[in-house]
């Protein structure tokens, strides 16, 4: 039973001694990963942009106007669930968003009922309500996890 108590303190007093290193990495990764995902997010819009006769440092200066860094998370997981339930591509977001940001529009990205008008906008016609509970669904999930 003593050797089973000196086993437990010592691996509490190493977790305790190592949490700090791990917590570092961890923050470090997840702020490079979010980084990213703003720079993919920024590059992917600003493309848009200059295949629509933009110039190139305008085309960053909107996209960058339109997502912020907290943004870029969240609009790669919207992206993805969209394209992944069949709603739209990622492409079309990304085509949306440049004309957001080409007209400077503020896009709240948790909100439903923004969701709804981006995709009645990219489809050009009312959509089903199959569709509308997804869209419900992801907006729930999206205000949960990105708040």
């Amino acid at each position: 039973m003593h050797k089973h108590n000196i086993l437990t303190i010592t691996l509490i007093i190493s977790g305790l001694a190592l949490n700090p290193v791990m917590g570092e990495n961890t923050d470090h990764r997840k702020i490079t990963y979010s980084k990213v995902n703003h720079t993919f997010i920024i590059a992917g819009i600003a493309d848009v942009l200059q295949s629509r006769g933009v110039e190139g440092k305008a085309a960053e200066s909107l996209a960058k106007a339109l997502v912020d860094e907290k943004d870029g998370m969240l609009l790669m997981a919207i992206a993805y669930s969209l394209e992944h339930h069949g709603i739209v591509t990622k492409e079309e977001v990304m085509t949306y968003l440049s004309q957001a940001a080409l007209h400077k529009r503020k896009l709240d990205f948790n909100s439903y009922d923004q969701l709804i008008g981006m995709v009645e906008k990219i489809k050009q016609k009312p959509i089903d309500e199959h569709t509308r509970k997804k869209l419900r669904e992801l907006a729930e999930v999206n205000q949960k996890l990105f708040v």
